[in-house]
C-alpha cells in the first residue's frame, strides 16, 4: 500500500515538472538568447539632434534606443539649421532561426515568431551626417 501511495505522489510531482521542462525547452532559442527587443546606438553629426522614432517618441543624440525586433522602424533626425534626414531600420530574419529549427523544431520557431525574436534590426547602429539646410547656406 505504501508503494502505491509513493508512486501516485511521484506521478503527481513528475508530470508537472516534465511539462515545465518541455515548455522551457520548446520556447525559442532566439526568444531566450536575444529577446523581442534590440538596442540600437543612434548618433549624429552634429550631436544634439532630435531623433523621432516611428513618428512617436523623440530622443536627443547620442542615445541608445530599445526597439521591437518584429517590424521595421523609421528614425527621423531633426536639428535647426539642418535638413531632416530619415533612416529606415529593417527587420530581417536572424541566423538564430536555423539553430532553433534544428534544436527545438516547430515549437521553438513558433515561440520566436510570436515574440518577434526571430528577427534582427539592420543596421545595428545608426549615424546621421546632417547637412546644413539650403536656407542657411543661401544667407551667407
Amino acid at each position: 500500500m505504501t508503494k502505491e501511495i509513493i508512486s501516485s505522489y511521484m506521478n503527481r510531482i513528475i508530470a508537472p515538472i516534465a511539462i515545465l521542462a518541455f515548455s522551457l525547452s520548446a520556447s525559442g532559442c532566439a526568444t531566450l538568447i536575444t529577446g523581442p527587443s534590440q538596442k540600437i546606438q543612434v548618433s549624429s553629426n552634429p550631436a544634439g539632434a532630435t531623433v523621432q522614432v516611428d513618428e512617436k517618441l523623440s530622443y536627443i543624440t547620442p542615445v541608445k534606443i530599445k526597439l521591437k525586433r518584429n517590424r521595421d522602424h523609421v528614425l527621423v533626425f531633426k536639428k535647426e539649421g539642418y535638413e531632416d534626414q530619415a533612416v529606415k531600420l529593417l527587420h530581417v530574419l536572424s541566423g538564430a532561426v536555423c539553430g532553433n529549427v534544428v534544436l527545438f523544431g516547430l515549437a521553438g520557431l513558433a515561440a520566436d515568431n510570436l515574440s518577434g525574436a526571430q528577427f534582427k534590426l539592420v543596421p545595428g547602429s545608426v549615424h546621421a551626417e546632417l547637412r546644413k539646410s539650403q536656407a542657411v547656406t543661401d544667407q551667407r
